[in-house]
């Protein structure tokens, strides 16, 4: 069985590679000169952490959140506004019957 202390240790572990990943990424843009395919590339990236995080969490969803989602997939793709997507699936997720 794992000590108070093995967790203690585990969440310092995780902390200090948070913080590296968040230093090196400054560092290393600080020498990086910022053409227009670098900037393309942070901007995209935002995106797709965003899309990452969704995808994974459907794997394990129930029909509420896939609807919810799929609502707000349909108007982004048609509005092109994350916000209004948003609330989209917001107000979709909450006038979802729950006995569904």
């Amino acid at each position: 069985m794992l000590s108070d202390w093995s967790y203690i240790l585990a969440v310092a572990l995780l902390g200090l590679v948070a913080l590296g990943t968040r230093l090196s990424g400054a560092v290393l843009m600080a020498w990086v000169t910022p053409t227009p395919r670098v900037e393309k590339f942070l901007q995209g990236m935002s995106v797709s952490v965003i899309a990452a995080l969704v995808a994974s969490s459907l794997v394990a969803a129930d029909l509420k959140t896939i609807v919810a989602t799929g609502s707000a997939i349909v108007v982004a793709a048609g509005s092109r506004s994350v916000i209004w997507a948003m609330v989209a699936g917001i107000i979709v997720a909450a006038a979802y019957p729950q006995f569904i």
